[in-house]
């Protein structure tokens, strides 16, 4: 809380009501008990509500401080009376132990872009299709960069904080939403839904992120406040989200029950008048040319505001509207977003190196000449591989256009040639890897170059830090730092080494006290229970990525029945191309993976996909789906598909029920139609999974 100004408050102070004992007449002592602290509770929470949503201090930090303390006593000597909704919880209550999911009623679909005047018009226009006798207006509002949240009330109350996930299922965050001063705890006002939920962006303010960058190392900055407000949401403890900083928005409602509300303005209004922080500069737009002076007068002035955005999201106001429209695909007809381009700044590119890939690739990386952009100092950006260089004719010595757009790390778009000099140097990747001094190798066709030494240190230590990484084993207590003390000190040769850690061994590290070592062997211990698939991915295998290992392990349910395929029928499980199949037939050649699979087998580690027959809506009808989805990830469709009972064929036959189609099909478009296939787009399966969003 901060300070007030003299004469604000005219009348009693919270001190004097703290230090005259809370009576009332009759009633027993625990009644009494329970009176002062929900009094104690209110005056709290009322002096949040004014600081965090109004911006309207109306107590001192010292009083607020008093306040909080008192309260603080009274539910340590009675924790009877401690609920998750008192003001003392929201600092944290412990440890997250597992992250739970969350099916959305109501899917939490994404946004189209549009980036020009042109774009939106053509938006426009395809609303005006469909609804040729409407007249629209418009709410615009500031498209914050943040993390999208959904958060459920019960009788009033939060029960649910739940992350936009796939737009199906997200994860359940509540403990760490409580946190948050600006997320109403009870909802406020007269008119109150026994179930209702409420949409919005928690964020981070840019003063905030820069003041936790300078506290962090250098290892783990934030690249940018987006990332920072997602990895501080993410904390399996309550109390570092506590300490972050984290603000939030409400832009809408997901569902509600027992309620009529006619328009999306009216909705902001309840919104806030439940206790929500609503951004300030929301406006109503009667026209396109309204519209587009609000895009244009925020592209401007969007740096003078305390926390990033990246464009403009433009709603259609009429609810009714927005249901006749309905959506498409991976977005809805009645809302678009108007994108700004990405924050581009100039600098020297001082020099070009390597690093060594777990794959053994050559991966280029600029040094640059420090700049600052938008509030984060850069000094090194991506360049992908040695063929993105030359592409883009990019030279040591060169002035370059960099950007950062969301990525991790940012990105060189491209030399500014009328600065050259005539000094510049172009490049070429070293002939001997960095790390072993081994001959580098180059495939032919291939932009990318490998070390092909499978002792090469550097790539020793990039595989351990996949393997122990969140997408694969999920090992969370060994980080990258540890990992390279772990390779350094020996104790790690082959992946499954990690099997025979002892905690003598982990003792003598740098750092490592007994409690840390613990967790180590309890956290590996734990990963030998994790699905075939995040094994596959977290071998190393070039070219498998997250959704490939899944595919993979769906396919054939085994690693003993993948180790007995041949590279044809690899090659022909839907979604694993020839590139893929080959890479991964190959690995299952080399003698030395073979006996590090028997190794990990003897370690007790997964080698075979969990078969159960699920039942459902869908069951006794099978899919297929080619080309590119735009709304979810194919695999994420396929999962839910699946969890409804469905099931996901190989290829096209008469026996199929339903070919789903997205962009460039291919040839099963084709044979699919001769077979007499039902043939769908993907705004099909996005309804027919809204519809049985709720089941099982």
């Amino acid at each position: 809380m901060s300070n007030v100004h003299d004469g604000q408050r005219e009348r009693e102070k919270p001190e004097e009501q703290i230090q005259k004992p809370f009576l009332q007449d009759g009633g027993s002592e625990e009644e009494k008990l329970e009176a002062h602290i929900a009094k104690l509770r209110h005056q709290i929470e009322e002096a949040n509500y004014q600081y965090y949503i109004n911006d309207n201090p109306v107590l001192t930090d010292a009083e607020y401080d008093q306040l909080m303390i008192e309260l603080q006593r009274i539910e340590h000597d009675h924790p009877e009376l401690q609920t998750p909704e008192s003001p003392t919880q929201h600092v944290g209550t412990g440890p997250v132990q597992d992250v739970s999911q969350h099916r959305h009623p109501v899917p939490m679909l994404s946004l189209a872009n549009a980036r020009s005047e042109q774009e939106l018009l053509d938006w426009h226009r395809r609303a005006q299709n469909i609804l040729p006798n409407a007249t629209f207006s418009y709410v615009c509002e500031l498209k914050i960069d943040g993390l999208a949240m959904a958060l459920t009330y019960e009788q009033g109350r939060l029960v649910m904080g739940a992350s936009r996930g796939d737009g199906l299922v997200g994860e359940d965050w509540t403990a760490n939403v409580r946190t948050i001063h600006t997320i109403a705890k009870k909802l406020r006002g007269k008119q109150i839904p026994s179930r209702v939920e409420v949409r919005g962006e928690i964020y981070m303010p840019i003063q905030s992120f820069e003041k936790l960058n300078e506290e962090l190392t250098d290892t783990h900055l934030f690249a940018n406040p987006r990332n920072a407000a997602a990895g501080s949401l993410r904390q399996k403890d309550p109390r570092v989200t506590a300490s972050r900083n984290l603000s939030f928005f409400g832009y809408q409602i997901g569902y509600v029950e027992g309620m009529r509300i006619t328009s999306h303005w009216d909705t902001l209004q309840l919104i806030r008048e439940w206790g929500f922080p609503v951004n300030p500069h929301v406006q109503m737009a009667h026209d396109l040319d309204e519209v587009m002076a609000y895009c244009n007068k925020w592209e401007k002035e969007r740096f003078n505001l305390p926390y990033e955005i990246d464009g403009v999201v433009i709603k259609i106001n009429d609810l009714a509207h927005q249901e006749e429209l309905g959506t498409v695909a991976r977005d809805p007809r009645w809302a678009i977003a108007f994108k700004y381009p990405p924050i581009q700044v100039a600098t020297r590119l001082l020099d070009i190196r390597v690093n060594v890939g777990r794959t053994g690739s050559m991966n280029p990386w600029a040094v640059l000449e420090p700049i600052n952009i938008r509030g984060v100092t850069v000094s090194r950006a991506s360049l992908h591989n040695e063929g993105d260089i030359q592409r883009k004719d990019l030279r040591v010595g060169d002035w370059v256009l960099v950007q950062r757009a969301g990525e991790v790390i940012p990105q060189v778009v491209k030399p500014v040639v009328e600065h050259r000099t005539g000094n510049e140097e172009v490049y070429h990747l070293p002939d001997n890897c960095p790390s072993c001094n081994t001959p580098i190798i180059r495939v032919p066709d291939q932009a990318m170059a490998y070390c092909p030494n499978k002792e090469c240190p550097e790539r020793i230590l990039q595989s351990v830090s996949h393997f122990v990484s969140k997408g694969a084993m999920d090992i969370d207590t060994i980080g990258e730092k540890m990992s390279e003390q772990l390779v350094n000190a020996g104790y790690i040769k082959s992946l499954s080494d990690f099997y025979h850690l002892t905690e003598e061994q982990l003792l003598a590290l740098n750092g490592v006290k007994k409690k840390s070592a613990d967790n180590m062997l309890a956290a590996v211990e734990a990963s030998k229970q994790r699905p075939f698939w995040r094994l596959l991915f977290g071998l190393n295998i070039r070219y498998i990525g997250e959704k490939s290992a899944q595919i993979l392990a769906n396919a054939f349910m085994s690693m003993d029945a993948l180790k007995q395929a041949s590279a044809e029928d690899i090659v022909k499980v839907p979604g694993i191309g020839p590139e893929i199949g080959q890479s991964v037939y190959n690995w299952l050649q080399d003698q030395d993976n073979l006996a590090l699979i028997e190794r990990l087998r003897a370690a007790g580690l997964t080698l075979e996909e969990e078969q159960h027959e699920q039942t459902g809506p869908l069951t006794g009808q099978s899919f297929l789906l080619t080309g590119r989805l735009e709304a979810m990830s194919r695999s994420a469709a396929e999962t839910e598909i699946v969890r409804l009972g469905g099931k996901i064929a190989t290829g096209v036959s008469k026996s199929l029920s339903h070919l789903v189609v997205g962009e460039d099909p291919g040839s099963k478009l084709a044979k699919a139609q001769k077979a007499g296939v039902a043939i769908h787009d993907e705004a099909w399966l996005i309804n027919l999974l809204q519809e049985h969003a709720t089941a099982k």
